[in-house]
């Protein structure tokens, strides 16, 4: 057998057709290392070549061998879970346009279909794509997120006008912290150029936070510090970092201390802390998150485990009017019956002006016709899935969403840590993260401690725009563990040096 269909049988036998060219280069190297060698013994040129091939083995063998080291990996588990919870999600959505109105489509279950589309794109193709663009990329997001920001300065601080800059500049913050990553694990050999990136990191990662997220900054901040914190640290232990642990952990914690001070110390900062840990003490009328914890608790503390909440109609009208709340502390909190009056201005005639920013609720239903769904906060149809779920079919269903959910994480988890390459282990953690802690405060909001505004159940929460961040951010998990073993970042390293 000559030596080029030796190569050929070797190279069939591998399943990722773009991996094959470096193969066989690589193998045809060292073919031609032996052959040398021989010849340096007094081979003649064709002896040496079938004296090498021989000492090589079995083509086949060696090239399902090589299959089998560097094959595409698969996750049929989690897959699976993904695909249920992104069902689960999409069908709950069009539920909701069945049951309310069609804008709740176009926000819900009209996002969930570039959203899928995007995860499997991603998945396929996001990992390689990223390695071969990472340069370009490095350039561009930056710049991309600066654009974000004059959107928000033009638009919205000169001229007054609001494009919907907080689920825009949600989204961006999202995807700030895997960026973030990309950008410092490929500066992290220089020192200056690590400096430089850290710097126009923390930089942009301020604007974005800080003078941009109006609305949403309080959750958005938090869920990018933990992220780039927790992945810091993972880079840290796994020695992706060079150097000593100890001057990287130092680094890290200041880090911590700068991002989150303004978080923690600025007014906006506290009052978010001091709701979250104390929600009574915030309360100022039914219109405020805070309210919506308390009633939460109160429902889901009353629900039995088997079946779904039952309170008789006078009781759902406490707690829709407020008055189970605020009949002791404020009775003027308490909602107003809206029944009859077809205009603000007739409720003002009847019941007098209120004062400014504390307009009790308008009510327009009785004890007649009261439903669940009347008593429920704003928004419950996104926001409190897990608590709905509890309050319609008992805690048992309600714990068994939460253990898909908990199970979904795990599984995700558990192929993150598989994952040998640098790079691709780094992207993958540092997505996974911020999926987790979106999870977690969603989590806790609908046991009712909420944390500044609400973040997103990632796959069954809509979210609007940041379903397709959540969507992007799983795929380029999935397609860095799709593509870890094929995707061979020592050669790219080296090829960078050399160049």
């Amino acid at each position: 057998m000559d030596k080029e269909r030796f190569l050929d049988e070797i190279t069939d036998q591998i399943s990722y057709r773009p991996l094959r060219p470096s193969i066989r280069q690589e193998l045809e190297s060292h073919i031609e290392d032996r052959i040398e060698e021989y010849e340096s013994l007094g081979f003649s040129t064709s002896d040496a070549t079938d004296q090498t091939l021989a000492c090589m083995g079995d083509a086949v063998s060696i090239g399902t061998g090589l299959n089998e080291v560097h094959k595409i990996q698969k996750a049929p588990l989690l897959s699976i879970i993904t695909a249920l919870l992104f069902l689960t999600g999409f069908a709950a959505a069009c539920f909701r346009f069945l049951r309310w109105s069609p804008q709740q489509t176009v926000n819900g279950a009209i996002c969930y279909i570039p959203g899928g589309i995007l995860l499997v794109m991603t998945a396929l193709k996001g990992y390689p794509l990223l390695i071969r663009f990472r340069k370009v990329l490095a350039f561009a997001i930056p710049l991309l997120y600066l654009a974000v920001q004059v959107h928000e300065i033009i638009f919205t601080r000169i001229n007054g006008r609001y494009f919907n800059i907080a689920n825009i500049t949600y989204f961006a913050a999202l995807l700030f912290a895997p960026v973030a990553v990309a950008l410092l694990y490929g500066c992290r050999q220089d020192r200056k150029h690590f400096l430089a990136a850290s710097f126009t990191c923390t930089g942009l990662w301020a604007m974005l936070m800080y003078f941009s997220l109006s609305y949403e900054g309080g959750t958005a901040a938090l869920i990018s510090i933990l992220t780039m914190v927790c992945t810091a640290c993972f880079m840290i232990h796994r020695g992706i970092m060079k150097g000593s642990k100890r001057k990287p952990y130092t680094g890290v914690l200041a880090a911590l201390a700068l991002l989150s001070g303004p978080l923690f110390l600025t007014a906006q900062g506290r009052s978010n802390l001091q709701a979250f840990l104390s929600p009574q003490s915030a309360i100022s009328s039914t219109w405020d998150d805070t309210y919506n914890g308390i009633l939460i608790r109160s429902l889901i503390a009353r629900t039995p485990l088997t079946h779904g909440i039952s309170l008789s109609p006078e009781e759902m009208m406490d707690y829709g009017t407020g008055a189970w709340y605020f009949a002791s502390r404020n009775p003027r909190q308490i909602g107003i019956d809206a029944a009859g009056h077809t205009s603000n201005r007739q409720l003002f005639e009847s019941y007098g002006e209120w004062e400014p920013g504390s307009a009790p609720r308008y009510i327009h239903y009785s004890a007649e016709n009261v439903t669940l769904r009347d008593i429920l906060p704003q928004h419950y149809y996104n926001n409190y899935i897990i608590a709905v779920c509890i309050l319609l079919y008992g805690w048992l269903p309600g714990l068994a969403l939460i253990g898909a959910v908990a199970l979904f994480y795990l599984l995700l988890f558990t192929c993150i840590t598989r994952i040998r390459g640098k790079l691709a282990s780094s992207l993958a953690f540092c997505c996974g993260q911020c999926l987790l802690w979106q999870g977690v405060l969603y989590l806790l909001g609908n046991l009712g401690y909420q944390y500044a505004s609400f973040s997103n159940l990632p796959l069954i929460s809509e979210g609007r725009m940041s379903i397709m961040a959540n969507m992007l951010l799983l795929g380029m998990i999935y397609s860095a563990y799709r593509f870890d073993r094929v995707v061979d970042e020592g050669i790219l390293e080296l090829r960078e040096a050399e160049a």
